[in-house]
């Protein structure tokens, strides 16, 4: 009797792969604005401008909506998430204690290896010419210092926490410029502050300064909600 075929094991990476990718176009097309908030994600019209099947798109739309980039609503299907000021509130309450536990942690476990990749990423943000340094280069810039932070931290569970929120404070800062005005020389005094608090692993102080940190970025934010809500 002849066996049945066995299907290879890399089949399942390969169509991953292609998730990732598709969810990475989508993302990136909302974060540059050119998906706009509100806006209809009509598989169909996906699949055909990304040259794939409705699958890798169906399957990207739910990684954008755990995210927090996407919603689905009952009559309109899935859309680009609007950002409210409830929004912001869940989001920033929970990020403060993230990022909380992730400075305490790291204060605790990181190894000088752990902290290079931050000091790589404020070199990388004093290379490039203020002329050419634009706010969405500083808010990757942003989240990559805090992403790093997240892996210094050595727990996995948290990392995977703070994932989940990373895109939509992305998106906090690309779209509702969340970023100070000054963020040319702010953000690399700031920045350069949380790292030095960790060398330091005064886990007090550490916190108190990632606590001053987030709490700044947050208020930047609901103030511009806040205008931007209806009376």
């Amino acid at each position: 009797m002849s066996k049945s075929p066995v299907t290879p094991p890399f089949e399942r990476r390969e169509r991953r792969v292609l998730t990732d990718d598709v969810a990475d176009s989508i993302r990136e097309a909302i974060l540059s604005g050119r998906i706009a908030s509100g806006a209809r994600l009509i598989e169909d019209e996906l699949a055909e401008s990304l040259k794939v099947s409705r699958g890798p798109i169906r399957a990207a739309i739910f990684r954008l909506q755990q995210e927090g980039l996407v919603i689905h609503e009952t009559h309109r299907g899935a859309t680009v998430a609007r950002v409210s000021v409830e929004d912001a509130d869940e989001i920033y309450t929970l990020r403060r204690a993230l990022e909380r536990l992730a400075i305490e942690s790291a204060c605790l476990k990181a190894t000088e290896a752990d902290l290079a990749p931050m000091e790589a990423i404020l070199l990388v943000f004093q290379s490039v010419p203020r002329a050419s340094m634009t706010r969405r280069r500083v808010a990757e810039l942003d989240i990559d210092f805090h992403d790093a932070l997240f892996r210094a931290a050595h727990h996995a569970r948290l990392y995977r926490a703070w994932e989940a929120l990373r895109s939509q404070i992305l998106v906090f800062l690309l779209l509702r410029d969340g970023l100070p005005d000054d963020y040319l020389t702010s953000w690399h005094r700031d920045h350069s502050s949380l790292l030095a608090q960790l060398r330091e692993r005064d886990v007090a102080k550490a916190v108190s300064a990632i606590d001053a940190h987030i709490q700044a970025a947050y208020g930047r934010l609901r103030e511009q909600l806040l205008q931007d809500s209806p009376a």
